[in-house]
């Protein structure tokens, strides 16, 4: 016990009250702490108001060669039914009945977003209320002139259009030109606005398109046929062999998404755990630079300034983080309870948040934050300046980048080697952990990754001790960090 340092908790306490209420009561806190509940707001306004963010363009057609106008037309009425029917299809997750889901995802791919909507509403009348047809990005009109050249001056804005009784712009001219190869014909697409090109990228799905019917049509085949068809294919099913009933082994959302919950509570994670050391560092320099640290030695020990710092960061960090878990906990309960919740999303909720992920979760959240902390502390006590601390924290900083990079390959691949390599590297660990826990990793892995993580956190603690004390009473700066690798490394004279 007397290898341990000694601390008074009151004053540990009284260092940790400190630094909490110096930042909450600051503007900049209350502005992050409500920042999640004002853009949510500010987007609930914006999508009551219906404001259109992209004025629909006006678009024009001259065909010289008298065949593509009216099938282009179509063809952009058919990705109009296409983007409606993705549209709609998010509306299967609301379908609690899996043979009714079935049915209206059948029927939205064979038959169309009319005979779905019928579906919906004579089965499902709940659900239906909440589809909105896509918004048109541009729409056809009747060229106000014959020719181009007379076109051009409604391009330029010199003259204006009449449509709908209301005076507008004309946005682009698509003109078709005969080429030496009937079946390939000149397209032109002119327009003020270059980057937007929704009309020009119809107009090369609509060449694909033509390629494909030149070629298969003299061969006796049709293109609607096929795509009939490629849409009545089978697709396959998925099955998991370490379930344990024959009726339940099919593959569904409670299998998927605690990978989801899983990934989302790592970066969460990730995000905790920075802020709350950098605000570590930010706070040490400060006191540095101000000569606080030395008047708190006067009464204080290291280990009680060190320790408090890290408590009262990290209530810090935890009460900024409130209003997102808070958010996220509301739209779960909501989902849960008062939308039409989708049992298998539920069960796989239910299924996310067990036991070991909650204790683990807990486990990683302290060690990491213990872990960056101390290093961060260490590396504010020895800078001199903001200059000094970002030289001296950039390695840091690439480390914690490095590992954020791990948090997707638990989604897309939770049995990767790098996932399981990052497992049992402290600095990473706390993350690849929680994103492999759905996964069912071995109990050993997860204990030894711990266990390697405490060893670094206390040896790192340690190390930060030692750096703090000499950071302080010597006003060491990077200069002596410097000139001790050379005169200790590299064995130079000063």
């Amino acid at each position: 016990m007397s290898l341990l340092p000694k601390v008074n908790i009151r004053r540990t306490f009284l260092i940790a009250r400190r630094d909490y209420l110096g930042y909450v009561k600051t503007w900049g806190f209350w502005i992050s702490f409500l920042l999640p509940f004002i853009f949510g707001a500010f987007g609930f306004l914006l999508a009551s108001a219906d404001i259109d963010l992209t004025p629909t363009q006006n678009i024009t057609v001259i065909d010289e060669t008298g065949l593509h106008a009216d099938r282009l037309q179509d063809l952009y009425e058919e990705n109009q039914e296409d983007a409606a029917r993705a549209i709609l299809a998010t509306r299967a997750y609301f379908i609690q009945d899996k043979d009714k889901r079935a049915e209206f995802e059948k029927i939205l791919r064979v038959d169309g977003t009319k005979a779905a909507q019928t579906y919906l509403r004579e089965n499902v009348p709940g659900v239906s209320a909440g589809y909105k047809a896509p918004e048109k990005n541009f729409k056809f009109i009747s060229p106000p002139a014959d020719t181009f050249d007379a076109l051009l001056p409604y391009l330029t804005g010199e003259k204006r259009l009449n449509v709908d009784g209301e005076e507008t712009e004309l946005g682009g001219v698509i003109v078709f030109k005969q080429g030496p190869d009937p079946s390939r014909p000149i397209a032109e697409y002119w327009s003020t606005n270059v980057n937007k090109l929704d009309a020009p990228d119809l107009v090369d799905h609509y060449l694909r398109r033509l390629a494909r019917i030149t070629y298969l049509e003299p061969q006796g085949l049709s293109v609607a046929e096929i795509d009939r068809r490629i849409a009545l294919a089978p697709e396959t099913s998925l099955f998991s062999p370490i379930k344990t009933s024959d009726e339940d082994q099919a593959v569904n959302k409670s299998d998927t998404v605690p990978y989801v919950v899983a990934t989302v509570l790592a970066f969460m994670l990730w995000l905790t755990v920075f802020s709350g050391a950098y605000m570590l560092l930010t706070s040490m320099l400060e006191e540095k630079l101000n000569k606080l640290l030395e008047m708190m030695l006067a009464t204080t020990r290291f280990s009680e300034i060190i320790l408090g710092k890290l408590l009262g960061v990290a209530a810090l960090t935890l009460s900024m983080m409130a209003p997102y878990f808070i958010v996220g906990l509301g739209g779960v309960l909501w989902y849960i309870f008062l939308g039409p919740a989708d049992q298998d999303v539920v069960s796989g909720l239910a299924s996310a948040f067990d036991a070991q992920m909650i204790i683990f979760l807990i486990i990683y959240l302290i060690l990491g934050y213990i872990l960056y902390g101390a290093f961060f502390i260490a590396l504010g006590s020895l800078s001199s300046s903001m200059q000094d601390a970002q030289t001296l924290t950039t390695p840091i900083l690439f480390v914690l980048m490095a590992c954020v990079a791990v948090i997707p390959l638990g989604l897309s691949a939770p049995d990767s080697p790098l996932l399981r390599i990052a497992t049992f590297i402290p600095f990473s660990a706390p993350f690849a952990s929680i994103v492999r826990l759905p996964a069912d990793p071995p109990l050993w892995e997860l204990l030894l990754s711990t266990a390697f993580l405490t060893v670094l956190c206390i040896g790192t603690i340690a190390m930060a001790g030692r750096i703090f004390r000499f950071g302080v009473l010597s006003g060491a700066g990077a200069d002596v960090v410097v000139s001790w690798f050379k005169r200790v490394v590299l064995r130079r004279k000063s």
